[in-house]
């Protein structure tokens, strides 16, 4: 009798390394004769074309750390094998680890799903979304944009002496003899569908994820450096025990530092406005509430409601949290409506809902390079479907 998910993972990876033994073999059979679903899967798990192309499609998924050992030891089974016999030599090598893999890409939503009926994927018309990629839009003090997406390196601007330089996917500031007598401001703004990263004047590092900006004057001439920020972003903020590094976030919360790595969340349509330290010290305050301003240690957050402008002071997941940083999505203990405003920013699309909010939390790790309708086919597992009509992506429910 199967007792759970893990027994039937290993009992698959035996049965491709033809290593099961009597009793063994009767309780996958059994197992296999209870549902129709249960014989498909294991249908897929071995059919080399099946699993090229699952492996090929479900890659980006984080299968908690099996994966790893994989890409480290056949790096190049993340393309295409050239015959079927490596694809099975794959599997018999790596047997309950080959499993694990699949059912995590392919299989893992209908586990979670607890064997319910699994929801198509539909698209209206063929729909090719992308990923989001790098790429922001800079507004100089006089107010002229430049589209930094598609620039070659070098100086693309000067900002009152300041070369504003460009270079490799990153934008920095090299003080060529500033003037100091007046203030010049520059803004950085990454529309939905992009990310970018920035050096300050100062050193400070930023790295902005999609739908966010940041605005900060070209040199830091006075006893404070200040940015005011909208979205999220991470920050690597360079020391300078002198001048005391202010967030500005969305007019909400004022994040106070010294020199440390924090990320802050001020998406306007985000419950809370969200500041989570990585390392070092950090301060925050909000007009809302006064009688508070929390000094941070690592592994902690201070989030300021929307709802009734309060501070709490939280412990969470680092990893969690800097996911997107890192070039992942987590969609741990993750509502649908938190899953799909995560899409929007990164896919530039918009969500609606046909039925009502499907009541679903979602696990685990997705690279943030998948398809948009690769993803889906992850997603779909759930009791969950979807529709694609032009760049709206509509979410079905019973």
């Amino acid at each position: 009798m199967i007792e759970n998910n893990d027994q039937i993972i290993r009992l698959i990876g035996k049965y491709l390394e033809n290593s099961l033994d009597e009793a063994e073999q009767r309780t996958l059979d059994e197992w296999l004769n209870a549902a129709e679903d249960n014989r498909r899967l294991l249908g897929e798990l071995t059919d080399p074309q099946l699993v090229a192309r699952g492996l090929r499609q479900f890659y980006a998924y984080d299968s908690h750390r099996i994966s790893q050992k994989i890409e480290e030891e056949i790096p190049a089974f993340a393309a295409p094998a050239p015959a079927p016999v490596h694809r099975l030599h794959f599997l018999r090598r790596w047997g309950w680890a080959a499993a694990a893999v699949l059912f995590l890409g392919a299989g893992a939503w209908y586990w979670a799903a607890q064997q319910k009926t699994v929801q198509p994927y539909v698209a209206a018309a063929p729909a090719e979304i992308p990923p989001g990629r790098d790429g922001a839009i800079l507004t100089l003090s006089d107010g002229r944009k430049v589209v930094l997406d598609s620039l070659a390196n070098g100086v693309i601007a000067q900002q009152h002496g300041t070369d504003v330089v460009l270079s490799n996917g990153q934008l920095s500031y090299n003080d060529a003899g500033s003037d100091a007598s007046a203030i010049a401001y520059n803004t950085m703004t990454t529309p939905r569908g992009r990310q970018f990263r920035v050096t300050l004047p100062d050193g400070t590092k930023a790295w902005l994820n999609a739908a966010s900006s940041i605005r900060y004057p070209v040199a830091f001439t006075g006893s404070e450096r200040k940015v005011d920020i909208t979205g999220e972003v991470y920050f690597e903020v360079a020391k300078d025990a002198f001048k005391p590094f202010l967030v500005n976030a969305a007019g909400k919360a004022t994040i106070t530092v010294l020199g440390t790595s924090f990320n802050v969340n001020a998406y306007e349509n985000e419950k809370t406005v969200a500041a989570t330290l990585l390392t070092g010290i950090i301060k925050m305050s909000a007009p809302t509430d006064a009688s508070k301003e929390p000094v941070l240690g690592p592994g902690q957050q201070a989030a300021v409601s929307r709802a009734n402008g309060r501070i709490q002071v939280l412990s969470v997941d680092q990893d969690k949290i800097m996911a997107w940083k890192n070039g992942l999505f987590n969609f741990e203990g993750a509502g649908i409506e938190d899953v799909m405003r995560q899409l929007e920013r990164w896919y530039d699309i918009s969500v609606v809902y046909e039925n009502g909010i499907p009541d679903i939390t979602f696990l685990g790790e997705i690279n943030r390079q998948i398809a948009l309708p690769d993803l889906l086919e992850i997603l779909r597992r759930t009791d969950v479907g979807f529709r694609i009509e032009g760049r709206t992506l509509i979410v079905l429910n019973n």
